[in-house]
């Protein structure tokens, strides 16, 4: 039977859901401009009937209800979208970083611009023009001499900038490290927290929202999957080895790459392992710090280096105004001091490798007649594997068809006919290490090609074939040292300048050709300071494919760069704009569903309210039937 009471512990109950519900309501209306709160619901259920089903129970009506209470406060939140938002998230991380410096690349190199690159190089064709037309005039060569300055101080700009950047994007990518460390480290904390609450029966929904929005913002910086399946601990991976379990956490560690410049490498703290970094900024700043400002600054020291050789190789042959030559127009500065090219490359104070960037034949040949011989030609690629690449030539070839086979093997050395057509052959940018750059790794001629015919070998076979990984091994070249360059200081962009020499007097710039007086055999005196053919064949170079590895002329290698760039700008430029338009989408279907809708909210308070004031009722109800009951037994 009933309690005479049992009425006003109806009522009581009543009016502590409805309380409770009201206190929900009002935490959602709070929470309303809270992006990571996620709305909440009160769980009212009925409570258990007096009687259960049972053979010694009362013989009387069963199952009567005894009102309400709140089973629980759950979450409105849906998995799947926020599993979706982790993964669009972390893509999106990676393009704006990349879109942010693409963009800064752009602004470095200020193209279209009367002061950019470009316009600069352009002048300096112009003035050299100008001097082939005027040589005996003192201002032309002012004028040529200032242009190659402004030409040098923009490539050095240039080079700082893009250099700066790449310091900067290092920097990031140890801040990033920090961040993720300290999210994981937060997602450590509210796993523990999280984990004592619902031991103790709670439901601690605003703690699992912080938590979620750790981890979208965490899924920012590197790819991060979530782990549910366990209900005690949510996990955390990075490419699934585990950074949170449950009140785990596996602190990241930037470290330094001796192999990179010293740049930082992400490593795991505890076993010193790298990371495999797919997605998210930091993979962004990696990408940027490493690819796009590694290639835009060797692109620069490759420009550099080919002018400023280039220029150096025609101006060489040519006379100054009182006669001088062998003058070099722009600076080099030898990657050591050693005249052999001996270099210590591993830093352990001893020399190890033989660095040569250009090597040219003494002999002058014809570049279209056959050359009625056959061998093979050896070179070792530019990159990790330093693989064997063997070209074959025959009888039937030309020099200019072998210098294709040269160029279309893409081992790290590029071939072509100089001013004197005599054969050259020259290192490029290096693909495994930047501090090989412009190192010719391996040359071996099994015939006569590289050896009689060219003379640029002095022997035929692997005795005669030069090897950067031996010191002294310059000697395998024909003893010519002018026709041997050195390989050049680290980041030739950085120091391009015009030479002392010329820098102190004009008159030195060679515009003049030679010819061979008293039957020397070599170019010993002037044709004059009214001659300014030899100016002329450095205006030439305008147009000549003087970038051979890329098979384009100075001016096109630079439009391709500047192409190049503004490609990848648009194309990170798309994908932000994609992506912004995805998790947009995303975020508004999320909304939906966990987002507060305030009239939603104030229909419910008002629901609850009056709920509220109908179990109040029924208290009050039940109160003046006691009272009644007690003044009758009165």
């Amino acid at each position: 039977m009933s309690s005479t009471f049992m009425g006003l512990e109806i009522g009581r109950r009543g009016l502590l859901s409805h309380q409770q519900a009201l206190h929900v309501t009002g935490h959602n209306i709070s929470n309303a401009e809270n992006r990571d709160y996620s709305r909440q619901r009160v769980i009212i259920s009925s409570a258990d009937p007096l009687y259960l089903p049972a053979l010694n129970r009362s013989n009387t009506p069963g199952n009567v209800g005894q009102g309400a209470s709140v089973s629980t406060v759950e979450r409105i939140r849906d998995e799947f979208i926020d599993d979706r938002m982790v993964v669009e998230t972390n893509v999106m991380g990676f393009w704006e970083t990349r879109n942010n410096f693409v963009r800064q690349i752009e602004q470095v190199y200020n193209e279209p611009s009367d002061n950019s690159l470009r316009s600069r190089l352009d002048q300096l064709w112009q003035s050299w023009e100008e001097l082939s037309r005027y040589p005996e005039q003192r201002a032309t060569r002012e004028v040529v001499r200032e242009k190659a300055s402004n030409l040098s101080n923009e490539v050095r700009s240039v080079y700082r900038q893009l250099y700066d950047l790449q310091m900067n994007a290092n920097s990031q990518v140890n801040a990033r490290v920090n961040e993720v460390n300290m999210y994981a480290r937060s997602i450590r904390d509210l796993n523990e927290r999280i984990v004592k609450s619902e031991a103790l029966g709670d439901n601690p929904n605003d703690l699992r929202d912080r938590r979620d929005a750790l981890i979208e913002k965490l899924s920012q910086i590197v790819n991060v999957s979530v782990g549910r399946s366990d209900r005690d601990e949510v996990m955390v991976y990075i490419a699934g080895e585990n950074l949170v379990q449950g009140e785990v956490f596996r602190p990241l560690k930037a470290v330094a790459d001796p192999d990179n410049h010293g740049f930082s490498r992400v490593v795991w703290e505890d076993t010193g392992t790298g990371l495999t970094l797919q997605g998210g900024s930091l993979t962004g700043l990696i990408d940027a710090r490493d690819n796009i400002l590694r290639q835009n600054i060797n692109d620069m020291n490759s420009f550099a280096i080919n002018l400023a050789d280039l220029t150096n190789e025609v101006h060489r042959d040519g006379f100054g105004r009182r006669g001088e030559t062998n003058n070099d127009f722009f600076r080099m500065i030898r990657i050591g001091d050693n005249v052999d090219g001996n270099h210590d490359l591993n830093n352990d104070g001893v020399a190890d490798v033989t660095a040569i960037y250009k090597v040219a034949g003494n002999n002058s040949i014809d570049a279209s007649a056959a050359i009625g011989i056959r061998g093979t030609i050896s070179f070792i690629t530019n990159d990790e594997r330093e693989a064997t690449v063997e070209i074959d030539y025959g009888p039937n070839d030309t020099v200019q068809s072998v210098i294709r086979k040269i160029n279309d093997a893409r081992a790290g050395v590029v071939a072509y006919l100089n001013h004197n057509n005599q054969l050259s052959l020259k290192a490029t940018v290096a693909r495994d290490n930047d501090n090989k750059n412009f190192m010719i790794r391996h040359m071996e001629d099994s015939g006569q090609f590289l050896v009689g015919l060219t003379g640029v070998l002095r022997q035929s076979g692997a005795a005669g074939a030069f090897d950067y990984r031996r010191v002294n091994d310059i000697v395998k070249f024909l003893p010519d040292r002018e026709h041997i360059t050195i390989a050049p200081q680290y980041n030739p962009a950085s120091y391009m300048a015009v030479s002392e020499a010329i820098e102190r007097d004009v008159d030195r710039i060679a515009a003049a050709r030679g010819r061979d007086i008293g039957g020397t055999g070599d170019v010993n005196t002037s044709n004059g300071v009214g001659d300014g053919t030899n100016a002329l064949r450095i205006a030439r170079t305008r147009q000549q494919n003087a970038m051979v590895d890329t098979n384009s002329t100075f001016n096109e290698f630079y439009n391709s760069l500047i192409a190049r760039i503004g490609t990848q700008g648009q194309q990170a430029k798309d994908r932000v704009a994609n992506q912004e338009t995805l998790v947009t989408n995303l975020k508004n279907l999320r909304e939906s569903v966990s987002g507060i809708n305030l009239d939603e909210e104030m229909s419910n308070m008002v629901m609850f309210q009056h709920g509220y004031n109908a179990a109040a009722r029924v208290v009050s109800m039940f109160d003046k039937m006691l009272e009644t009951v007690i003044r009758m037994g009165a």
